[in-house]
């Protein structure tokens, strides 16, 4: 009798799509090796909403409770202007009730959820590429301590900065959304129930009950690529930038009093020709990041992971595998893409005359149609 050897698979990156990779990879009987270049598991990040869609497949892993433990029910949903004034809005509630959940949860809870899910998987810290020497159908890894391995796949979930899609594909161009977003959790504020995003000119609010009284906020506001003063800004400044919103946001602004309270990114987006080389392959922002106006980033990563786990358990040649794992996910994740890419360029517009517009056009749709649009994204195949 033949005995089948199980794949030898490296995962490059410990975030939210390389762990839900391993997770699903262990649940089908794989074991995976996962690198991580930070030192160890600390509470990083801010909040997250995973939709329907993301959800269906965390109870595919059955951490549905162990989430909702750490976070909360996502509720309605509304887009408002920067006074509070609803624009336009979705009945999460009913909609989760016919499709399944959407829950709000710190990105360090969801992190911890899945660092359980692996841990039949092998996972090393602070440790990063020195090396990666591809052959036909397997890779030979330098890791930065200097020990070595032969892989059959490597899988790079390193996210916008990849050192795997820098080693494999060269030098990467991003796109540069026109809009820095800074980004934070406040607490003692359970009364929060509704996510809301606030439209302002130029600028947006986002405010988002992740549970436990806490809420997440993330803020855009237009300006140059790399622009210093963002990058360095005080909480002066940034109040002052924000600080004409109304509703809760004066709230949440209060209990900002230093720098390191902001998280700070410039929104950048990849789009590359390909996401695979032989045996070698990218899965979530590493292949093609976007901007965050759908809430779909981690999400799109996390159902990258699910197909490639269920195109592995197949069997078959690892880089044939790769390229049907490309060819069925790069119209959706391409669709998304484009969509929110859009939608944050309606969103960031300056003008008060095209504001006016704008809201005016939202307030005279009917959520119906939002909700339409909604479904596409949450029902369509992966």
């Amino acid at each position: 009798m033949t005995v089948v050897q199980s794949p030898r698979i490296l995962i490059v990156g410990g975030g939210i799509g390389g762990l839900t990779l391993g997770a699903q990879l262990a649940q089908r009987g794989f074991h995976a090796h996962i690198v991580e270049k930070t030192p160890q598991w600390a509470p990083t990040g801010a909040g997250i909403i995973l939709g329907i869609n993301a959800m269906r497949i965390m109870e595919n892993l059955g951490i549905t409770d162990a989430l909702l433990e750490r976070g909360m029910l996502a509720g309605d949903t509304a887009i408002t202007d920067s006074r509070g004034r609803i624009l336009s809005s979705i009945n999460m509630t009913a909609l989760s009730k016919e499709l399944g959940p959407s829950i709000s949860i710190h990105r360090a809870d969801l992190h911890d959820v899945l660092v359980t899910a692996n841990a039949s998987n092998t996972l090393r810290l602070d440790t990063t590429l020195r090396d990666l020497l591809q052959g036909k159908d397997e890779t030979n890894v330098t890791f930065s301590d200097g020990s070595t391995s032969t892989y059959d796949l490597v899988i790079g979930a390193d996210g916008l900065r990849s050192q795997v899609r820098d080693m494999i594909f060269g030098t990467t161009k991003y796109h540069y959304s026109g809009y820095t977003c800074w980004r934070f959790v406040v607490e003692g504020m359970p009364h929060i129930k509704r996510v809301q995003e606030m439209w302002g000119r130029g600028r947006r609010v986002g405010v988002v009950p992740i549970g436990g009284g806490k809420v997440y906020s993330f803020t855009t506001l237009n300006t140059s690529q790399g622009n210093p003063e963002m990058k360095n800004i005080s909480v002066e400044k940034y109040k002052s930038i924000f600080g004409h919103f109304e509703g809760h946001v004066p709230e949440m602004l209060s209990q900002i009093t230093e720098p390191t309270q902001l998280i700070h990114n410039d929104l950048e987006e990849i789009r590359l020709p390909s996401w695979t080389h032989g045996p070698i392959g990218l899965l979530g922002d590493a292949a093609h990041a976007m901007t965050p106006n759908m809430g779909q980033g981690a999400a799109m990563a996390i159902e990258d992971a699910f197909v490639l786990a269920e195109l592995l358990e197949a069997g078959g040649d690892m880089s044939k595998i790769l390229t049907a794992y490309e060819a069925r996910r790069r119209p959706r994740v391409t669709w998304v893409q484009q969509q929110s890419w859009r939608i944050g360029k309606v969103a960031q517009w300056e003008s008060a005359v095209g504001c006016a517009v704008r809201n005016l056009a939202m307030k005279c749709t009917p959520d119906k149609v939002s909700e339409t649009s909604l479904r596409k994204l949450l029902v369509q195949s992966i």
